[in-house]
This record gives structure tokens, C-alpha cells and sequence, in this order.
């Protein structure tokens, strides 16, 4: 018996990286687990492998936090099997620089918290349309699902929810304009909302990323890295943290699963950042 025995889960974007690791934590502890994403293959997989692996009860479903009504369809859908939600965790917010179509050539942008490599277009070059979608994928989906979560989240008469953030939200890098704003944004609402929630036992919080192995990043290593090892390719994201590595999505797990776990029982309205000591602000 885990310490969530009886607990129900729902995370958007469960089936790789982050998430996934998640959702492995959690189903390890004995939660319920209900993870949407826009792939249905991919969360059947990775819900069959919870099942085989701790025996949990998990129900994935194809949703859109785009979409408001796909985000309703997905929220309802799980309050319908388990009646109620005891912890959100809010994980979908894909980056949209690497995928522009005007990217030609990466550039290696320095910065103090680590450098990476980042679109070759400067804030004169970029259109307004970049910062709406930013503020789509990150900000109001997060927003979309809070929002229909939350009369299912009172039914459990507490609860909590993680809201993942970059920590270009606390302290942006060259050449980030749209991801760092739209991630302050996200930290800032969540901040606000923590006192709103306060007085209904309801927790949120935040834990704020730094490099960390996903498949995103390794898809932007296969990219940009021609020609380049690993260790090349990520060592101007490495040189300037403290911890001298990238971390890993199971470390974030961790954290993810401190503050939305009754462990975290007396924290709310507080960023973690998990991100090797990147990021030195106290």
C-alpha cells in the first residue's frame, strides 16, 4: 500500500518525458492516474505499462489543452470514473521556437543560467502572432485546465495542483522573449490564485525546469548537433550551473510529487526550481 493509496491523479501530457516520469511516481504510490495527451497510441502504451508494472488503475484520454472544449471533455471524463480530483498536475505546454519555419540555423545564445542554442531571430525580427502562441500553449492551457479541474478538484474537500514552468520565467535568456513571458505569466497567476484557493484547503504550486533530458531536447540535439557529441552540444547548457549536468525527468518527478503529495501539506503558492542551481535567487 502507497501513501496515495486511494488518490486520483490527472496530468496533462503523460506519456513521455516529464510526465511520464510523473505518472510513474505516483502510480508507484498507489494513485489513480488519469493523463491525457494528443496521441492515443502513446498514452495507451504508457498506460498499459503502469498497469503491468504497479497494478494501477489509469485512464488515458486524447485531449487538446488548446481547445477548451476538449480540455471540458477531459476533466468531465474523470470526474465521472472517480468522482472527484485530488491532485492536478499541469505538464503540457510544448515549446514552439524550435519548430518555427523561418528557423534557418541555430545560434548559441550565452546566457548566466546556461546557454542553449535558440532560434536565429532577434525580438526586431519576431511577429506578434509568436507571443500569442506562446501565451496559448503555456499560459490558457494552463489556465483552461485549471479552471475545468477545479469544481472536481472541491469535491474532494482539499487538493492540490503543480503547474510545471521553465525557470526562463524567473530569470529569461537571449532570444527567449515568448516562452519567458508567457511562463512568468503562468508563475505570477499561480501565485495569485494560491491565496484564492488558500482558505478551501486547495494547494498550487510551481516547479520551475532547467536543462533536463527529454525527448524534446534530445530532438533538438538530432537537429542542431550535426557533427557534434553530446557532450558538445549541451556543455554551453551545463558549464554555468553549479551541478556542472543536465538533469533528469525523474528528478523532477521528485519534486512534482513533494508538493502535490501530502508531504508538501503546509506548502502553497511557492516555485521550486529544479534546475541544478541555474537559476540563484533567493
Amino acid at each position: 500500500m502507497g501513501e496515495l493509496n486511494g488518490k486520483i491523479l490527472a496530468l496533462t501530457g503523460g506519456s513521455k518525458g516529464i510526465g511520464r516520469a510523473a505518472v510513474e511516481l505516483f502510480a508507484k504510490e498507489g494513485a489513480a492516474i488519469a493523463m491525457c495527451g494528443r496521441t492515443a497510441a502513446t498514452l495507451d502504451r504508457a498506460a498499459k505499462e503502469l498497469r503491468e508494472r504497479y497494478g494501477a488503475k489509469v485512464l488515458p484520454i486524447v485531449a487538446d489543452i488548446m481547445d477548451r472544449v476538449s480540455v471540458d471533455a477531459f476533466t468531465a471524463e474523470v470526474g465521472e470514473a472517480f468522482g472527484r480530483i485530488d491532485m492536478l498536475v499541469n505538464n503540457a505546454g510544448e515549446s514552439e521556437q524550435h519548430k518555427s519555419d523561418k528557423i534557418v540555423r541555430p545560434v548559441l545564445s550565452e546566457d548566466p543560467v546556461g546557454a542553449s542554442y535558440l532560434p536565429a531571430s532577434r525580438f526586431s525580427e519576431m511577429e506578434e502572432t509568436e507571443f500569442q502562441v506562446a501565451f496559448e500553449r503555456k499560459f490558457f492551457g494552463m489556465l483552461r485546465v485549471t479552471q475545468s479541474a477545479l469544481p472536481w478538484i472541491r469535491k474532494a474537500k482539499s487538493g492540490s495542483i503543480v503547474n510545471i514552468t521553465s525557470t526562463k520565467g524567473i530569470q529569461p535568456g537571449p532570444r527567449t522573449a515568448t516562452s519567458a513571458i508567457a511562463w512568468a505569466a503562468c508563475m505570477n497567476w499561480t501565485q495569485g490564485l494560491s491565496l484564492e484557493l488558500g482558505p478551501e484547503n486547495i494547494r498550487i504550486n510551481i516547479v520551475s525546469v532547467g536543462g533536463i533530458v527529454t525527448p524534446n531536447l534530445l530532438s533538438a540535439y538530432e537537429r542542431w548537433g550535426k557533427g557534434m557529441s553530446e557532450d558538445e552540444y549541451f556543455l554551453p547548457r551545463t558549464q554555468n550551473v553549479p551541478l556542472q549536468r543536465l538533469g533528469t525527468a525523474e528528478e523532477v518527478a521528485e519534486a512534482i510529487y513533494f508538493l502535490a503529495s501530502p508531504r508538501g501539506s503546509y506548502v502553497t503558492g511557492q516555485c521550486v526550481a529544479t534546475d541544478g542551481g541555474g537559476v540563484r535567487v533567493i
